[in-house]
């Protein structure tokens, strides 16, 4: 309960119901920390190891994540290619249909594989209908040189999560060439936003009640700045938060943010699979 309206407009308000609760009902912890993708991994590979399986030999035995520090560049050149081989048909470009009338080219292409350098899916001014696009048309996507990525490639990495999530959906094979393991692939993205219960009350209490809108943009919008005045001669930005130079979209998403990295993380570590696939 301790995190119920976590943000909310006055908040202090609203703590005693946290108190009454915590007194009158049980509290169930529901913070579950076995990620279910990682272990239905751990399990398939000790079925391939120490068993028979379902799956085809071949697909078992070809990795789908191959970390380029640990393999020459031919060895992973090899088996991309061979991933690609698999899609059948003729080596082509292709020109695949997005929704409003664009269009995305896919440099290389066959009948059901598709092959993407990093930089051309996440270097590029694209977005969930084109990654939406790619998922639906081919069976399998290739993507090499894959950095470890960090808050210095922050746009580049957000559009990487957001290409995980289509193909997550659509269930579509991913093989990547990356340079690091896939648990080292995101690098510090666990963001916050510290303020202590209370804050948000700041800025009224201390309001000498006037307030005043400066210059252009701001964390409460996009056109302007409202700044409130203090007792104490101070000036602080007002947020429809209530939380000093805080604005709503700030405290969401970065919430989103390293909840999405964590997400597409586990995500991966299933889609890397042998099983996995359509």
């Amino acid at each position: 309960p301790c995190g119920l309206y976590e943000g909310g407009i006055n908040r202090a308000v609203f703590l005693p119901l946290v108190d009454v609760m915590r007194e009158r009902l049980i509290v169930v912890e529901m913070g579950e920390k076995v990620d279910y993708r990682k272990e239905k991994g751990l399990m398939e590979e000790s079925l391939l190891l120490n068993s028979s399986s379902s799956l085809d030999d071949n697909v078992a035995l070809l990795p789908s994540y191959l970390v380029t520090s640990s393999n020459s560049e031919l060895n992973v050149k090899e088996l991309l290619s061979e991933w690609f081989v698999r899609g059948g048909g003729t080596e082509r470009q292709e020109k695949v249909p997005v929704a409003m009338g664009r269009i995305i080219n896919v440099k290389r292409a066959n009948d059901s594989c598709a092959w993407f350098s990093f930089g051309e899916l996440c270097h590029q001014p694209l977005g969930a209908a084109d990654y939406i696009a790619i998922a639906e048309r081919f069976d399998t996507v290739i993507v090499e040189d894959v950095p470890q990525m960090s808050g210095h490639c922050y746009n580049e990495a957000r559009r990487f999560v957001v290409f995980i999530d289509a193909l997550y959906e659509a269930k579509t094979k991913l093989v990547i060439a990356a340079d690091v393991p896939r648990d080292d692939l995101f690098l510090g993205f666990d963001a916050t936003v510290e303020t202590n219960d209370g804050d948000e009350e700041i800025a009224i209490a201390d309001a000498s009640g006037d307030t005043f809108v400066i210059g252009e943009g701001g964390s409460s919008s996009s056109s302007s700045t409202t700044m409130i005045r203090t007792n104490n001669d101070r000036t602080v930005e007002w947020s429809a938060t209530g939380r000093i130079g805080v604005s709503l979209a700030q405290l969401s998403a970065v919430k989103e943010v390293s909840f999405s990295f964590q997400r597409a993380e586990s995500r991966l570590s299933e889609m890397t699979l042998a099983s996995w696939g359509r």
